[in-house]
């Protein structure tokens, strides 16, 4: 989009870039820039977007006892407002993707929110809120990392962990 909650040029119009500066999570385009959160010790970001340009950020933070927890910035519609969801510890490598980005299926898409924990790898969805977890696969090793997901060039959502 051209700028949060602004679609009327499409979703194709920037790439949009997410990163961390001076204690902000911080998203922009070639034209507009946005600090969005004031939060120390940021160790990891993912950025997607909802059809209506309201954005998503998967994050992790480093507490002064070298433990990672895992945040999930997102728009709540039930409160009508951008809201921050702590999960806790133990959440590796959590990653955000549309999981289609393609305009006929905008009743049907969710952002999801991917991670991986106790070895399994796991996915909770827009719709339900983030609050269900469900199982994507088992067994993946004591130091699996998702690196990526999202959808392939089939149409299909992939995940993507070493």
């Amino acid at each position: 989009g051209v700028d949060l909650l602004d679609t009327s040029q499409g979703l194709q119009v920037y790439i949009w870039k997410c990163y961390y500066r001076d204690n902000w999570i911080c998203i922009e385009n070639d034209v507009v820039r946005h600090q969005l959160l004031n939060v120390e010790n940021v160790k990891s970001l993912s950025l997607s977007f909802d059809f209506n340009m309201h954005p998503t950020i998967a994050y992790t933070t480093e507490n002064t006892d070298k433990q990672i927890s895992t945040f999930l910035h997102w728009y709540d519609t039930a409160q009508a407002k951008q809201i921050t969801t702590e999960y806790g510890t133990g959440y590796i490598t959590p990653q955000v993707s549309l999981d289609d980005h393609r305009l006929h299926q905008s009743a049907n898409a969710d952002i999801i929110f991917a991670y991986i924990k106790n070895s399994n790898l796991y996915y909770r969805q827009q719709r339900d809120r983030f609050l269900i977890e469900r199982l994507l696969a088992e067994n993946l090793g004591e130091y699996a990392e998702l690196t990526q997901i999202g959808m392939t060039t089939k149409n299909r959502s992939q995940f993507v962990y070493s």
